[in-house]
């Protein structure tokens, strides 16, 4: 079974750069299925394209990868939820379901984040651990994805902010009718419960998971809940 990753997590949060946002879900999944991660143009070791349309860049680059393999399954996190379930929409038989993980059918981003990444970037990476992790998570963890955030350029982030800030399919995300697994961190302030539920409520047949003491950053947070929850649907 082929898992493909559509990892980059810029959505709310932007706190990495690239695929090492996950390994110990990716560790742990690989296991059982085929997983593949993908770098965005611009992110990682992947070249920045530079493209007009930074969206349909992004699908491209999904494209590339599903068109790979037979009908895999799609993952996304924050941003990269937006981005399977636009991809989904346009491609549905390319695919054999999706994951969407902490994200939602529009996704709206506070000024305040522009405000940090035009005049104070340090305020950015410093407000990290407020918003996306719970109290509770292993503080290694958290400055480990705060050190992966910096990697990343600043301009870089802030074009993911605005794809997220543009993205909007709550009057389509009914369309979607491929088999999805909806999961999020109890203690998700930057998409939360209610984001969930909503996209639960409007693609039939979904399945909602709720990863308990987790913020925005679930898989990071509580990996073997986040795995387990991903096998258990995959029924492996």
């Amino acid at each position: 079974m082929q898992l493909s990753q559509w990892n980059r997590d810029a959505a709310q949060a932007s706190k990495s750069s690239s695929r090492k946002t996950q390994p110990r879900q990716a560790n742990a999944l690989s296991r059982k299925v085929h997983l593949i991660a993908l770098d965005l143009n611009g992110h990682g070791k992947t070249p920045d394209r530079q493209a007009p349309d930074v969206t349909r860049s992004y699908l491209e680059d999904i494209d590339t990868i599903v068109r790979s393999y037979d009908k895999p399954f799609l993952m996304g996190h924050s941003m990269g939820g937006a981005l399977a379930q636009l991809y989904a929409l346009e491609n549905p038989e390319k695919l054999s379901g999706l994951v969407l993980v902490g994200t939602g059918a529009r996704l709206r981003v506070a000024p305040i984040i522009f405000d940090f990444l035009d005049k104070d970037p340090d305020a950015y990476f410093d407000a990290i651990p407020k918003f996306m992790f719970h109290e509770s998570t292993p503080r290694i963890i958290v400055e480990t994805s705060r050190a992966q955030a910096r990697e990343c350029p600043v301009q870089i982030i802030r074009r993911d902010f605005e794809v997220c800030n543009s993205f909007d399919v709550m009057q389509d995300v009914s369309r979607i009718s491929l088999p999805a697994l909806i999961a999020v961190g109890d203690s998700d302030v930057m998409t939360p419960l209610k984001h969930a539920s909503y996209l639960h409520e409007k693609i039939a047949g979904s399945d909602l998971r709720i990863i308990p003491q987790a913020g925005h950053a679930a898989m990071l947070e509580k990996p073997s809940d986040f795995n387990q929850a991903v096998l258990d649907w995959l029924k492996l």
